[in-house]
C-alpha cells in the first residue's frame, strides 16, 4: 500500500516541488468522498489521508460535475478504522444561515482543524444553470471540498472557492447538489456520527506518491 511518512518539512517542501496539492473532504457513507473537483484535476494519484493512522488510501473518481465543481470518489482500499459520516441537509438554506466551515490547509504541517464562521449572503450564479451561496467569511487555501456545517450539525454546504467579487467573501456549493450528484449515481449517505469534526477529512493529489521517508519517489 503507498502512503505517506511525513518526516521533515523540506519533505514536505518536494512534494510540493513535484507537483501536489491538498484539499478537504468528507465521507457520506463508509466507502465515497465527496470534494471539489479542482482538488483533483490534473494530477494522477489521489488518496484520502488518515491523519491519525498516517496512512494514505488509494481513491479512484466515479463521477464528477465541473460546472458545480463536485467529484464523487471511492475507496479502493479498507480503511483501519471506520470513516466517520455525517449528515447532508437535502433542503436549500434561507439567506442568513450561519455555517460553520472546516477544513485541513497544511495536513502534514498541523492535524488541528481551521474552523471559519460563515453567513449566506445571497444565492450566486456564473453563467451556468446552477446557483450557490455567496457567504460572508472568507476560507483558507486547502479547505476546497471540505464540509460547511449547519447550526444543527447537518452538511449544508461544500467549501468551493474565495470570492474575487467581494473582499471578506467566499463561495460554497449547496449540499443539495451534493445529494443530486450522489442519486445519479446511486448512492445513499448513512450517517453514523453528530461529531462534525470527526467527518472532516483531507484530500491529497499529486504527479507521484512516495511510500516512506526514505523510499524512492513511485509513479
Amino acid at each position: 500500500m503507498k502512503y505517506f511518512d511525513i518526516l521533515t518539512l523540506s519533505l514536505v517542501t518536494m512534494a510540493f516541488a513535484a507537483g501536489f496539492r491538498n484539499g478537504t473532504g468528507f465521507f457520506v457513507n463508509s466507502e465515497y468522498i465527496v470534494t471539489a473537483y479542482h482538488v483533483i484535476d490534473n494530477y494522477d494519484h489521489i488518496c484520502y489521508y488518515d491523519i491519525h493512522n498516517d496512512t494514505c488510501y488509494q481513491v479512484h473518481v466515479v463521477d464528477y460535475d465541473m460546472e458545480t465543481d463536485i467529484v464523487l470518489l471511492k475507496l479502493d482500499d479498507e480503511p483501519v478504522e471506520m470513516p466517520r459520516v455525517c449528515r447532508i441537509a437535502h433542503a436549500e438554506l434561507p439567506i442568513g444561515s450561519k455555517l460553520t466551515s472546516y477544513g485541513y490547509p497544511d495536513p502534514f504541517i498541523d492535524h488541528e482543524l481551521t474552523i471559519i464562521p460563515l453567513n449566506i449572503r445571497m444565492l450566486y450564479r456564473y453563467d451556468g444553470d446552477y446557483n450557490y451561496y455567496r457567504m460572508t467569511g472568507t476560507l483558507v487555501l486547502g479547505m476546497s471540498g471540505g464540509p460547511n456545517f449547519t447550526t444543527d450539525g447537518r452538511i449544508g454546504g461544500m467549501s468551493k472557492s474565495i470570492s474575487n467579487m467581494e473582499q471578506n467573501t467566499s463561495n460554497l456549493v449547496k449540499s443539495t447538489e451534493v445529494v443530486r450528484l450522489l442519486r445519479k449515481n446511486g448512492v445513499r449517505e448513512y450517517a453514523n456520527t453528530r461529531n462534525v469534526k470527526k467527518c472532516v477529512i483531507s484530500i491529497v493529489n499529486s504527479i507521484k506518491v512516495f511510500k516512506s521517508a526514505h523510499d524512492e519517489w513511485g509513479v
